[in-house]
């Protein structure tokens, strides 16, 4: 028994020092983890001083979710050898260690925070992670990752969106799948969103969204499949032609179209007389459009009517404005909202009434409405951002950008989002997303009060949003909106400040704050604590590298996840 132990001890330690690191990197490769562990610890054994030895003794260990035990030998090792400081290779698989360990945790939100770190580090990785939450036992996680799932073109992805189309059952969820299907061009799941739009038991959001799938699926139409969908006894497939009408700008379809201006469900209606404002009324006489479009503009419905007032504006002004102005001033203040984002919509053809209606209003929203129009035409500047400014100081309500009543028309409109459970307080998010985009608006047109306003936000407010979420703030301001958050980084406020640096450090990516970051870090609560990590991942500099390898000794597993994602983006920028 004593010889066979010595034997294959002898075996082990035939291998020289370069066999050995080649073996255990192999078996790294092929995601073999305990005979790499068990060969890179037999391996320490031999050669305990070897800077190669004890660097693949890492990797092993981080892999086998030993991410304690990784980190105490990468500390010994920083201090024997500093140059392993920067060792990107060897930091890269101590961050993929801890995302990897979160991702097998049995806490949901612990996947949920691995899932989207290893999101947020653009790596291929990323794939055999998403594939794998796209089958998780938790429907918000397999939502989200879905969600993931459409920025990447990997043959395996498109197969299990596809597998979930047929199978999966919750809301949330679905909702995602169809989202993706039209975002990656899977052309096998046309009839399944065909069957989504023409059943009676598809939600609005799920009918709506299969349209938008489908239109980026299909390449072109032919005119007889067009004249199917137009006289289908679904009301769904009836909406789907006039948006492919639109979309391709079917001139040989005109009829076609036209004709569902007559339909008697009022989403095809409404359908109909986009179609025909964005493409279709150039294709009729003047004549012609006012017979077809003034029965429709004392419709029932009044969402038909204001959307058949707008086409008409885009006609002729005076069939046009009597209309708006009524709706303006109509007892419900939802249709006054939608008739002022019309007029809005309308572009230079709604100056003149929307100036008019501006000085006569009373509703704070449709004075906002109409403003953001105006300010998007460089017109009535200072009476715009009167309205603005005086919304954002006096309207205490949250706020969205409303687009049920009509796509086409963006309506600032009370919060009415409902929680979401994979984004904290996400009608607050809408709503912080909401207001500093009219404060952007402000600093675009070099309003004094911008500043003021932006200040206020940020003393009333945290900045509890996804880096997803604000990629998409402040996009009118752009560098001037940017400017002036930086003004706040000397306020007397310290949350002020805090918040100005995350907001520089997500969207402008600016390197000159990641000091007073790392600075925050240590009295920070936990939520500043997952916002900074994110904030330096979406900067990526070296000089955090020492200071995130710092968070992994967090006792919080969402809070070393956290790190491990900004390290890799530092890593790979």
């Amino acid at each position: 028994m004593k010889c066979l132990f010595l034997l294959a001890l002898l075996g082990q330690v035939l291998y020289t020092e370069t066999e050995g690191v080649r073996r255990v990197q192999s078996h790294l490769l092929l995601e073999d983890t305990s005979a790499a562990l068990e060969e890179s610890q037999a391996l320490v054994s031999q050669y305990p001083e070897s800077e190669a030895v004890l660097s693949a003794h890492i990797q092993a260990l981080a892999m086998a979710g030993k991410e304690t035990e990784a980190l105490k030998h990468w500390h010994d090792l920083s201090l024997k050898t500093p140059k392993i400081l920067s060792d990107r290779h060897l930091l890269e698989e101590l961050s993929w260690g801890v995302l990897k360990k979160g991702l097998h945790s049995t806490q949901n939100g612990v996947r949920f925070a691995s899932l989207i770190s290893a999101y947020l580090t653009h790596d291929v990785r990323t794939v055999p992670i998403l594939l794998k939450m796209m089958r998780d036992s938790n429907a918000v996680i397999r939502s989200v990752a879905v969600q993931m799932a459409s920025s990447y073109q990997d043959a395996p992805l498109k197969d299990e969106i596809v597998r979930l189309m047929n199978e999966e059952k919750v809301w949330v969820v679905r909702l995602e799948l169809i989202k993706a299907a039209g975002a990656l061009r899977i052309k096998e799941l046309s009839t399944k969103l065909q069957q989504a739009v023409q059943s009676d038991r598809t939600t609005f959001e799920e009918r709506h969204l299969a349209i938008e799938a489908l239109l980026n699926i299909y390449e072109k139409l032919s005119l007889a499949e067009l004249k199917t969908l137009v006289r289908s006894d679904r009301a769904g497939l009836r909406h789907l032609a006039c948006s492919i009408g639109a979309h391709f700008e079917m001139e040989e379809g005109r009829e076609e179209i036209l004709h569902l201006l007559k339909d008697p469900h009022p989403d095809v209606k409404i359908a109909a007389l986009n179609a025909f404002g964005l493409f279709y009324r150039k294709q009729v006489s003047q004549e012609e459009a006012k017979e077809k479009l003034t029965p429709l503009l004392t419709d029932s419905n009044a969402a038909v009517a204001i959307t058949a007032a707008w086409a008409a504006l885009l006609v002729n002004l005076e069939l046009a404005s009597p209309h708006l102005s009524h709706w303006c001033f109509d007892s419900m203040p939802e249709n006054r909202r939608l008739a002022a984002a019309a007029l809005s919509a309308a572009g230079t053809r709604g100056v003149s009434l929307s100036r008019k209606i501006l000085g006569e209003s009373q509703d704070p929203y449709v004075k906002a409405n109409l403003a953001l129009g105006l300010l998007g035409q460089r017109l009535e500047i200072g009476r715009s951002c009167d309205a603005l400014y005086g919304f954002l100081e006096n309207e205490n309500r949250m706020w969205m950008w409303d687009t049920r009543p009509n796509p086409l028309f963006q309506v600032l409109a009370p919060n009415q989002v409902r929680h979401v459970d994979h984004i904290p307080n996400y009608p607050k998010a809408i709503d912080q997303m909401t207001r500093l985009n009219l404060v952007s608006l402000l600093a675009v047109v070099d309003d004094p009060r911008a500043i003021a306003a932006l200040k206020s936000f940020l003393q009333k407010s945290s900045w509890g949003i996804t880096g997803v979420a604000a990629a998409t703030l402040l996009q009118e301001g752009g560098d001037t909106a940017l400017e002036i958050v930086r003004e706040l980084l000397s306020d007397t406020d310290p949350n002020v400040r805090l918040q100005a640096c995350l907001v520089l450090a997500m969207l402008g990516r600016d390197e000159s704050v990641l000091a007073d970051l790392q600075g925050a870090y240590a009295t920070a609560d936990h939520e500043q604590k997952l916002h900074i990590l994110e904030a330096l991942g979406r900067v990526g500099n070296a000089s955090s590298f020492t200071f995130l390898i710092g968070v992994f000794k967090e006792p919080f597993p969402i809070l070393r996840v956290a790190a491990a994602a900004a390290l890799i983006q530092s890593l790979n920028r």
